[in-house]
């Protein structure tokens, strides 16, 4: 009998020890405080409606001619990411995080761009990097091609059905090109300004298919061929792809899972410094950020640095292991400063491209924090640049399946606890509609850490890699004629907008003069007309 009662009051501790693990999951509820006391009060909110009215009323159209464009690219980047990233980076500063900003989410025009391809309702990061630097929507995973090309057919690919991206367009108008990218160079968004292939996964000769031995990988499109040879700076990774001999580090291993392996036995990074020591022009290849950092940038015209054999380290992992790897504010800084120098002005491409690989592996907390890093870089660019002649956009190629889900208290950790399920169970805040953080059974999460990096989010349907959204995306911009973002758009229209804000391409002859404070000449027409009609 005894034995039996102390059974039961085990049992009951058990139990009682059950409810409160459940009920109270203690490191996940951690709280941010709020900005301040004063939103109790309706005074508060009109204030605040009173200066954002007071902005919007104030606003005036800048029709400048761009001298310089940058177009930064969050890969993957979706309007849930943009608002959980803003929460998360004023969680960093201990603030609850909601009522701040982004520094792209300050600029003054916002659009909404649709990011379907030509055969699928989602796409892909190729076939929407040829949208929107090359203004034609094309087919899944196919590069700098239009629809006629056939996926993984390299015979489809003709001279007539390329291509030519706006760096192609810069370039031919005499300006500076530079891609930036924290992912590797030969990878779809950065290989989308030089490259043209029916599969974007030809990063090298090792994974061409057979009978294709004809055509050139991108990595040698990007060193031996227009537009890729004529950019003056390239950064990001992708050391094996243009090198047979790459070794791996501990800290640096070779992607064998999803990189590319070169068999040719060329170094095509020495191919590069060849040609451009033999076109006479001051060159610089670097591998580290103290290279990087040590560099004389008013002596450099041509700048090819590549800082890992794959993809670049997340961005915390450079912060925590000290790595000398560069962050893509301090890559942003320097490629500023070799573009600069050229007279006629820049086109600049940069890419948060490990924001979608977070993404891919239900890791939310990495993607929140590679999109403040990118961030971080655009906020370099705003310093660095006059919004006068200027034009900054900022987008994504497409979405992600992450949802942002109720009912977690005002700021409320963002990688922590949303709330409990009608069993009792703890959800996070941040999931994904399929990924690997599928499970047969509903886990208790209690005990879990969600805020770890390698953390994985749960998602309802099992995917070995996460996939992407079909949503539209955001498009946010300042400068020269930024309000032609003004509404929902086909992705293809951006690089047609960045042309005609700065008089190239297709728009070249459509600018007066050639002043700074030129007006685009439909502009002109444009005023001319309504005046008409109003008088």
């Amino acid at each position: 009998m005894r034995l039996y009662l102390r059974l039961v009051v085990a049992l009951a501790a058990m139990s009682m020890l059950s409810q409160l693990c459940l009920s109270t999951p203690l490191y996940q509820v951690r709280r941010f405080k709020k900005k301040s006391n004063e939103e109790q009060t309706q005074i508060y909110w009109k204030k605040i409606a009173d200066e954002e009215l007071t902005r919007a009323i104030r606003m005036k159209r800048n029709t400048n001619v761009a001298k310089n464009v940058i177009l930064f690219l969050g890969d993957g980047m979706s309007i849930p990411t943009i608002t959980a990233g803003r929460i998360y980076k004023g969680q960093q500063f201990s603030r609850s995080g909601e009522e701040g900003w982004l520094n792209f989410e300050q600029f003054p025009h916002v659009g909404l761009a649709k990011t379907y391809n030509v055969n699928k309702q989602v796409s892909d990061s190729a076939s929407t990097a040829t949208a929107y630097l090359g203004g034609v929507k094309t087919n899944y995973k196919t590069l700098g091609v239009d629809a006629s090309a056939i996926y993984q057919d390299c015979h489809s690919v003709t001279d007539d059905n390329k291509v030519y991206s706006i760096v192609k367009w810069a370039q031919d108008a005499g300006k500076r090109t530079g891609v930036v990218t924290s992912t590797r160079v030969t990878h779809a968004t950065p290989a989308g300004t030089y490259a043209h292939v029916a599969d974007r996964d030809w990063e090298c000769d090792g994974n061409l298919p057979e009978g294709c031995d004809s055509m050139k990988d991108i990595a040698r499109q990007l060193v031996e061929d227009e537009p890729g040879a004529s950019i003056n700076v390239v950064m990001g990774g992708g050391y094996q792809s243009l090198t047979s001999n790459a070794t791996g580090t501990e800290d640096d291993p070779l992607d064998d899972e999803y990189g590319c392996t070169r068999l040719d036995g060329r170094n095509l990074t020495q191919d590069w410094v060849n040609a451009k020591k033999k076109s006479g022009v001051n060159h610089a290849f670097v591998r580290t950020k103290s290279d990087l950092l040590a560099l004389d940038t008013s002596n450099v015209d041509y700048l090819l640095g590549i800082f890992a054999n794959g993809h670049l380290q997340y961005e915390h992992e450079k912060r925590d292991k000290k790595l000398n790897v560069p962050t893509l504010a301090s890559m942003t800084k320097v490629a500023l400063e070799v573009l600069s120098q050229g007279s006629e002005g820049y086109f600049l491409l940069v890419e948060g491209g490990r924001i979608d690989h977070a993404h891919h592996d239900t890791m939310a907390h990495r993607a929140l924090d590679e999109l403040v890093a990118m961030d971080d870089a655009i906020g370099v660019a705003i310093k660095m640049t006059n919004e006068r002649d200027t034009l900054i956009v900022v987008t994504a190629d497409h979405a992600h399946t992450m949802s942002f889900s109720g009912y977690p208290d005002r700021g409320q950790e963002i990688t922590g606890l949303a709330g409990f399920d009608e069993e009792g169970f703890p959800y996070t805040t941040l999931m994904y509609a399929n990924g690997p953080g599928f499970n047969d059974t509903r886990p208790n999460i209690t005990a879990e850490d969600s805020r770890d990096w390698e953390y994985t989010q749960l998602a309802a349907v099992p995917k070995d890699s996460e996939t992407h959204g079909g949503d539209d995306v955001a498009i946010y911009a300042r400068g020269p004629m930024a309000h032609l973002f003004h509404g929902l758009h086909e992705q293809n229209y951006i690089p047609f907008m960045m042309a005609y804000t700065s008089c190239i391409g297709d728009y070249k002859d459509h600018c007066h003069g050639g002043a700074e404070k030129a007006v685009p000449a439909l502009t002109l027409i444009l005023l001319a007309v309504s005046t008409w009609i109003l008088s």
